[in-house]
């Protein structure tokens, strides 16, 4: 069994496949993926007999992590034809697409799971709930709102407006940009919907997007504060009724357990961060599954840290293999440390010395983070 990147000319091969296993996507989502995501995207699979028998996807984002920026890839469309499962595909998917990933210096990666089972084992953690709520809208405005469908033209400028919003609120979200919003109009209008801007006096105040497969839902509602009765016009305008109920993502009180990650390159992932106080630690990371060393590191700083690898040899040793008179260093998986970096979990909670616990909670959080990417 052999995993092979496939190039680009290949992609198309794998449209089989999704068709079987993801057999609730229309053909003009379908549509849409295999001309606009794959041109830019990477795809791993293994063949049998010259056919996809199971694959994975990389879709590339620039992410806003702290006050830094960084090329990352969303996990997508990890499938395994049903009479090729249970024989380590999806495994032997992940671990070459993770090495490669963390070759290219990306801090972590990102996936929506089917189930939290699935990639648990293999360091993947939750670090993003994903609020939801059933809406209704009101038919009732401002007459200085313009409400009106957003078309190509106005990419440039909800970008502008998103990112300034996200700047404001978040640790971490994909960066936007015009080529962003001509996608993700082309990817909710495969879905039978597109997106609603609101302006007033001719400044953009809100937006939001909506897909209509069958029942319509709303996604990613961004509009400034002062402004919830405009959206809730918008909500009317998606749902035609003010009576009628609509499922709003990210926005509301009821939350879901939606993204998990995991840490690739540690020294990357701490430039992302700072800490409350100057603190120092020395850290020793293990993968998941399996336990190897992925090296010790020295942590430090304040507003600039650092994670310096101390003993680069460890890196595909056991941490048995430490030796007796090496200083102690705190000991975790990448799956913890992952849970940390992004405030999912009590420090208080870890098996780790109280000195290591201190050193720790010194640590900012990247806690508030905002990924609702689909594919």
């Amino acid at each position: 069994m052999k995993v092979r990147k496939l190039k680009k000319v290949e992609n198309i091969k794998t449209r089989k496949l999704w068709e079987r296993i993801f057999d609730e996507d229309t053909p003009e989502f379908l549509a849409y993926y295999y001309s606009m995501k794959t041109e830019d995207n990477e795809i791993y699979a293994v063949e049998d007999g010259g056919k996809i028998r199971a694959m994975l996807h990389l879709n590339p984002y620039r992410l806003q992590i702290g006050d830094k920026t960084a090329d990352c890839h969303y996990i997508v469309a990890v499938a395994t034809d049903e009479n090729y499962r249970k024989r380590g595909f999806m495994a032997a998917l992940l671990k070459t697409a993770v090495k490669d990933m963390h070759d290219m210096g990306e801090p972590f990666t990102f996936l929506m799971p089917a189930a939290e089972a699935i990639y648990r084992p293999h360091g993947f953690r939750f670090i993003y709930n994903q609020n939801w709520e059933m809406v209704k809208g009101k038919n009732k405005r401002n007459q200085m709102w313009d409400i009106k469908k957003a078309e190509k033209a106005d990419c440039a400028g909800m970008a502008e407006f998103a990112n300034g919003l996200l700047k404001e609120r978040y640790d971490i979200y994909a960066l936007r940009d015009a080529h962003y919003y001509q996608r993700l109009l082309e990817e909710f209008g495969s879905e039978h919907g597109g997106m609603i801007l609101v302006k007033e006096n001719g400044t953009l105040v809100g937006m939001l997007g909506y897909a209509c497969p069958a029942e319509c839902e709303i996604m990613e509602p961004l509009f400034q504060k002062g402004y919830e009765e405009a959206f809730l016009y918008a909500v009317y305008k998606v749902a035609g009724d003010e009576n009628k109920s609509v499922k709003c993502m990210a926005y509301g009180s009821e939350a879901k357990p939606m993204i998990m990650a995991k840490i690739l390159d540690i020294p990357k992932m701490f430039e992302c961060m700072e800490a409350s106080e100057w603190m120092s630690l020395s850290l020793m990371v293990t993968d998941e599954p399996g336990g190897e060393s992925l090296g010790r590191y020295l942590i430090e700083g304040r507003k600039k840290l650092t994670a310096k690898e101390m003993h680069a040899k460890l890196r595909a040793a056991s941490i048995e293999d430490v030796e007796d008179n090496e200083e102690p260093a705190g000991v975790i998986s990448i799956g913890t440390l992952t849970c940390i970096v992004f405030g999912y979990l009590d420090i208080e909670e870890l098996a780790l010395e109280e000195c290591v616990k201190k050193e720790l909670k010194k640590l900012k959080p990247l806690k508030k983070v905002f990924l609702n990417e689909v594919v």
